[in-house]
C-alpha cells in the first residue's frame, strides 16, 4: 500500500487519509513479519509482532478520534460523510488484522517448540501468503478506488476458504496419527483460521469501498466455503 506524506501541508480530511495509508501499511507489515517468524520459527521475530500491535492500536484510536472531530467540526455530507464513515470502517478492519497477526505471532512460540510435522507448516505458511495477497491487493485497490481490483479481492475469498478446509482436515488426520503432537497441531488449527480471516477482513475492505464509492451496501451474497466447525469459534488475541 502506498504511504503518502507531507500530512502538516493538508487538509484535516487529507491528513485523516494519510494516517488511513500509513495504518494499512502497518498492518502489512506486521501480517508480513508474523508469516515471516511462523515459516522461519523465528522467535526474535514473532516477539517484535506481539509487541508491535499496541502501534497499530493506537493509530486506530487516533484515527477514530480525528475523525470524530471532522464530524464535530465540519459536519460533512454526501461524499464527505462517506469518506469518514468509510474511515472508521478501515481503520476497525485494519486493527483486527493486526490483532490476527498478534496472534499468529504468539502460536508460532508455541509451534516452534514442539511441531515435527513440518509439511502441513509448509502448507498453512503459503496460505499466509495468500492472505497477505488479498489483504495487499485490496488496499491498493482502496487507494486507487478501483473497484474491479477490490471485486476480485471480494470474489477470490473462497479460495482461501477451501484451502483452509483442506488444512483443517489434514491437520485432524496429524493429529490422529501423531497424538504427540495434538497440540501443537491445534495451534496449527488456530493460525490457520487466522489466515482465513483475514482473508474475510479483505473482502470486508472491499465491500468499505464499494460503499464509499457508489453510497450502497455491496448486497451480493459473499462467496463463503469455510465448512470447518471452528468457524464459530472465538479466536483469542
Amino acid at each position: 500500500m502506498v504511504v503518502l506524506h507531507g500530512k502538516a501541508e493538508l487538509s484535516r480530511r487529507r491528513a485523516l487519509e494519510v494516517d488511513l495509508a500509513q495504518m494499512g501499511a502497518m498492518a502489512e507489515k506486521q501480517l508480513g513479519d508474523a508469516i515471516s517468524a511462523f515459516e522461519r520459527r523465528d522467535m526474535t521475530l514473532a516477539d517484535a509482532v506481539v509487541a508491535a500491535d499496541a502501534q497499530i492500536d493506537a493509530a486506530h484510536h487516533r484515527i477514530e478520534r480525528d475523525a470524530i472531530a471532522i464530524l464535530e467540526t465540519e459536519q460533512p455530507s454526501g461524499a464527505a460523510l462517506r469518506e469518514i464513515i468509510a474511515s472508521f470502517k478501515l481503520a476497525n478492519e485494519l486493527e483486527r488484522v493486526g490483532d490476527l497477526a498478534k496472534n499468529v505471532a504468539k502460536r508460532t512460540l508455541v509451534v516452534s517448540q514442539e511441531l515435527k510435522t513440518m509439511s502441513i507448516a509448509t502448507a498453512i505458511g503459503r496460505m499466509g501468503r495468500q492472505s497477505m495477497r488479498a489483504l495487499t491487493d485490496v488496499l491498493d485497490a482502496y487507494v486507487g478506488r478501483d473497484m474491479a481490483a477490490a471485486q476480485a479481492v471480494w470474489s477470490g475469498d473462497g479460495n482461501i476458504d477451501e484451502l483452509y478446509n483442506s488444512l483443517f482436515q489434514e491437520t485432524l488426520v496429524s493429529m490422529m496419527r501423531e497424538p504427540d503432537q495434538v497440540s501443537a497441531c491445534t495451534h496449527l488449527v488456530f493460525i490457520s483460521k487466522n489466515f482465513e480471516r483475514v482473508g474475510d477482513h479483505a473482502t470486508n475492505i472491499a465491500e468499505v469501498l464499494h460503499f464509499l464509492v457508489t453510497g450502497e451496501p455491496l448486497t451480493s451474497v459473499r462467496p463463503k466455503g469455510d465448512e470447518t466447525p471452528t468457524t464459530s469459534v472465538t479466536i483469542a488475541n
